[in-house]
């Protein structure tokens, strides 16, 4: 399992998405699965997700890679918060720290 909570709150809010929607959601549990993010965990943060209900995922979402790549290491904690550092650079650099992270 990872510990890329960013990821993992990224998997619920499409999750919760297709449930709003009642689309089927066994591959939502099923692509988590594959990347090392357990079914549990993957429910804790679709109701962690409804239970905080941030108005604007994308900027919160954003927010939560950079404290994470600050405290984990891989953002440099003197990185402002710039439009460079988009959420997509930020899932990047925290996919390239957890990865390392885990056995070959």
């Amino acid at each position: 399992m990872i510990d890329n909570r960013p990821y993992t709150f990224e998997l619920a809010h499409d999750l919760l998405a297709d449930r709003t929607a009642g689309r089927d959601l066994e591959g939502h549990y099923a692509n988590a699965e594959r990347n090392g993010v357990a079914r549990a965990a993957l429910d804790r943060a679709a109701a962690t997700l409804q239970r905080l209900a941030p108005e604007d995922f994308a900027t919160w979402i954003r927010h939560e890679y950079l404290v994470d790549g600050w405290l984990h290491g891989y953002v440099d904690v003197t990185a402002g918060s710039g439009d460079e550092l988009t959420t997509w650079v930020l899932g990047q650099l925290a996919e390239a720290h957890y990865s390392s992270d885990r056995p070959a």
